[in-house]
């Protein structure tokens, strides 16, 4: 940054400002932001004693990922945004990929959060890859969305024929508890899973405007300020039903679960963030017949 004094006009006293100059001896306009930008490339490979092992790990810019000590066979990985949250032209790319005959959950450090935007889009692309005989779980913690964020999220999942996938993705509107309400927002979000190259399912999803005034729309949300879609693709998808249904009717909340053909979709709403959580908790323990990261309970 250097001072930049303009020559004088009109017999006028020069007035001191600002200029600010790239490395490369460009002047930045005042305006322009820094915006966020991360990506995260993983991948899983079997053992000879049937515990899975990291292949390989990329890490750049704000997101990263840490990996626990290993207490079972499976893996876990912890992604982490540096940043704090996003913003408006914020972009953040993860892309895993797991080997035939490994087993790994990917999981968040905290909730992830998206402030409001100036105008762009928080931006995440994330492409998920399991192999034959491979299971991948893919457990982000929440995202909460506050006044005026706007987020565009895309996933992509790639299975082979005898690949499982478990899978969830948890929205809070605001935090109604710290007097922080959302009216105008924006949420894209969309899932595509191809099982060996043909699309089985597609859903996607988008709230925009008035938010708060959708939600409260008897047949869209009800009055509920959380929700969260759980997606299992797999050879047991109609036992997966049936439990996250159990625990559904267990817990007294508004939720169904569907088997579409090998993709069981299950979509839960509550009130608040504590009590989603309180219902998924259980449900994504019980299909992945496992623990849950202990981020999930910390």
């Amino acid at each position: 940054m250097e001072t930049c004094v303009p020559a004088s006009r009109a017999g006028k006293p020069p007035k001191a400002g600002l200029r600010l100059v790239a490395a490369g001896g460009e002047t930045l306009n005042s305006q322009t932001m820094q915006r966020s930008q991360g990506a995260v490339r993983i991948s899983f490979k079997p053992c000879d004693d049937g515990r899975t092992a990291l292949c390989d790990l990329y890490q750049q810019g704000c997101l990263k990922a840490r990996l626990p000590k290993q207490t079972a066979p499976g893996h876990e990985a912890i992604l982490i945004n540096t940043a704090g949250g996003l913003t408006g032209g914020d972009a953040l790319s993860v892309n895993v990929a797991w080997q035939a005959g490994t087993r790994a959950a990917i999981t968040t450090q905290a909730c992830e959060r998206i402030y409001k935007s100036t105008g762009e889009d928080a931006v995440i692309a994330l492409r998920l890859t399991i192999a034959d005989e491979a299971t991948g779980c893919w457990l982000p913690q929440e995202t909460i969305l506050f006044e005026g964020a706007r987020l565009d999220r895309k996933t992509h999942v790639s299975l082979s024929e005898k690949a499982t996938l478990i899978a969830c993705e948890a929205v809070i509107i605001g935090r109604p508890a710290m007097a922080e309400y959302v009216h105008t927002a924006t949420l894209r979000d969309e899932w595509i899973i191809e099982r060996d190259g043909r699309v089985a399912f597609i859903d996607r999803l988008n709230l925009t405007g008035d938010v708060s005034a959708l939600l409260d729309e008897t047949a869209i949300a009800g009055g509920a300020r959380a929700f969260a879609s759980v997606i299992t693709a797999g050879p047991d998808t109609a036992r997966h039903c049936d439990l996250a249904r159990k625990i559904i009717g267990e817990h007294g909340i508004v939720g169904g679960s569907s088997d579409l053909d090998g993709v069981c979709l299950t979509r839960i709403l509550a009130p608040s963030g504590h009590q989603l959580r309180k219902t998924v908790m259980p449900i994504l323990a019980a299909l992945c017949s496992a623990d849950l990261p202990r981020v999930w309970t910390c």
